[in-house]
């Protein structure tokens, strides 16, 4: 099975650079928008290097020049691949001093040979699968407000209003912990289901938009990339000030 692929990073309209990057067929992006096929096995991914330290940027864009050389499938042990990747990037911040303490989010969709699909989550980045008309939330974000509310000590209101709903816990190349690493089936093999899509985002996104948002826009009577750019520029529309990345995923 063939998939089409559409992807967009940007600056978006307050920060000065971009710290945000993603990976579309083997390729790393720094900006702009990308469109293609991809055919399995593949690795399809976005990292948001962590607002307010030293080379975030750096860090994504070497966690997802890691990933593309992974070679994805079946047999490979993924969450050994992105342990082995965290480690690079705190060997390669302990030789430069801007650099230290560089973090990074990631969230990809791998699939294999066989067209089985999982997400690949460390951080605050998401992954949701949209089909039969319904946008499901893949990815857990790996959020302090999250922690404290899986232990019952906030309410579903506070985690979404916290201020401190963006501080994360886990992170490719943050030097207190090894980072979580969640590596989850997405279920029925990518493809089979009606409009089956896949929708991998930061956080300059999902501030501003959720499941629903997804489901009204990809019920649109557009073509598949114009539907993509609709929740990039909803995002934009409503304020996002970080920099925003999203990718989109489907069968043809």
């Amino acid at each position: 099975m063939h998939y089409k692929v559409f992807g967009i990073t940007d600056i978006g309209c307050t920060r000065s650079k971009n710290e945000d990057r993603i990976l579309i067929n083997g390729t790393v992006y720094s900006e702009g928008e990308v469109s293609g096929e991809i055919t399995l096995p593949s690795i399809t991914a976005v990292c948001d290097g962590v607002g307010g330290e030293r080379g975030g940027e750096i860090a994504a864009q070497m966690c997802l020049e890691e990933l593309s050389k992974t070679g994805f499938s079946s047999l490979r042990d993924v969450k050994k691949d992105v342990l082995a990747i965290h480690d690079k990037v705190l060997e390669q911040a302990k030789h430069i001093e801007e650099h230290q303490n560089m973090q990074t989010t990631l969230c990809a969709l791998a699939l294999d040979e066989k067209g089985s699909g999982y997400c690949i989550n460390v951080g605050d980045s998401r992954l949701y699968r949209y089909a039969n008309g319904a946008a499901t939330l893949l990815s857990t974000d790996h959020t302090l407000v999250r922690y404290l509310y899986d232990m019952g000590e906030i309410s579903a209101q506070e985690l979404k209003t916290s201020p401190d709903r963006n501080v994360i816990i886990s992170s490719i190349g943050g030097d207190n912990l090894p980072p979580r690493i969640d590596v989850t089936s997405i279920g029925e093999p990518f493809g089979e289901l009606v409009n089956d899509t896949i929708i991998i985002c930061t956080d300059g996104i999902t501030d501003y938009l959720g499941k629903t948002e997804i489901e009204v826009c990809m019920a649109l009577e557009l073509p598949f990339e114009e539907k993509i750019d609709a929740l990039y520029r909803l995002a934009i529309s409503r304020g996002s000030c970080d920099n925003l990345s999203i990718i989109g995923i489907t069968a043809i």
